[in-house]
């Protein structure tokens, strides 16, 4: 619950082709009916408004997922194999994962967790030591051997991502038709990392807040602009990160810190738009024009920002 308006965030795999959605608040234990406001496949996030008594609802604070530190304390809640209002703690044992949501699309900056996560805690809140989500439990690692069952390796979407989404959700997202993406969405074709102070002095990067490209998709608009992705790899605290690529440090001008910043830039253009991209390459530093293609069908093509 994120507001006293009754809207729910939770995964597009949570209510993906239901045609009844109905929200129990533990509050009281009773269901009420819900209706599904937006959906994004690709990022695997939906957003329901539930029909309950405003007295019954009590949002939950959202925190800064972009503040959280390999070892920090967390608290995942769920109803792991239908164990209604299950808790369960753990560290963020790790940051910066990719996942792919359930079409196919990569999902950037995930938070790696060892708090137990099993099938059940789809849509759950992950939440720091203040209370605050910082997270929101999406899939789990099984390790192959067959079993279902969580193994210590849990990922959760950064509440940062969900509150890029939270305006498009509330816009009814895109259409829910087997993760096609939204038509007109632009498309860059990079996949990136945020660049953090840590970050910068462990691989003594030129600044210290950007972002830090690790692929470029062939035949991509930022591939036809001549962006270059990494060209080796380096592990810090359990996390590999690739190096040497470029480092966006501008949008048209405006400075963009993180990742989501980037991709949300993109967004707000237009297929066919020509972008201005300020980058670091090695000890030199210029500004690149790339115009931006259409977001392809998910599964098409990744990385998608």
């Amino acid at each position: 619950m994120i507001d006293s308006e009754g809207h729910v965030l939770t995964n597009n795999h949570v209510v993906e082709g239901a045609s009844q959605v109905s929200v129990k608040l533990s509050s009281e234990g009773n269901a009420y009916p819900a209706t599904v406001v937006g959906a994004e496949p690709d990022s695997d996030l939906a957003l329901l408004q539930v029909q309950a008594p405003a007295d019954q609802l009590h949002p939950l604070t959202l925190g800064d997922s972009a503040g959280m530190e390999v070892g920090d304390p967390v608290v995942a809640i769920g109803n792991p194999f239908d164990l209604e209002r299950t808790v369960t703690s753990g560290i963020v044992s790790a940051l910066q994962r990719e996942i792919q949501a359930p079409n196919g699309v990569t999902i950037d900056n995930v938070i790696q967790t060892d708090a137990a996560i099993n099938p059940g805690n789809s849509g759950g809140p992950l939440i720091n030591a203040d209370g605050e989500v910082i997270g929101i439990n999406s899939q789990i690692e099984t390790g192959g051997s067959g079993s279902e069952g969580n193994v210590g390796i849990g990922f959760a979407i950064p509440i940062d991502t969900a509150k890029e989404e939270i305006q498009r959700l509330e816009q009814g997202g895109s259409s829910q038709s087997g993760g096609e993406a939204q038509p007109g969405a632009a498309f860059l074709g990079i996949s990136g990392t945020s660049i953090t102070p840590e970050l910068a002095r462990a691989f003594n990067l030129p600044v210290g807040e950007g972002v830090l490209i690790q692929q470029v998709l062939e035949g991509g608009p930022a591939a036809e602009a001549g962006i270059q992705g990494a060209t080796q790899a380096a592990t810090v605290e359990g996390t590999e990160f690739g190096l040497g690529g470029d480092i966006v440090t501008a949008i048209d001008g405006q400075p963009v810190a993180t990742i989501e910043e980037l991709v949300a830039a993109v967004d707000s253009a237009r297929p066919g738009e020509a972008i201005e991209l300020m980058l670091i390459r090695g000890e030199s530093t210029a500004t690149v024009s790339v115009t931006l293609g259409e977001q392809p069908r998910s599964g098409e093509a990744q990385p998608l920002e």
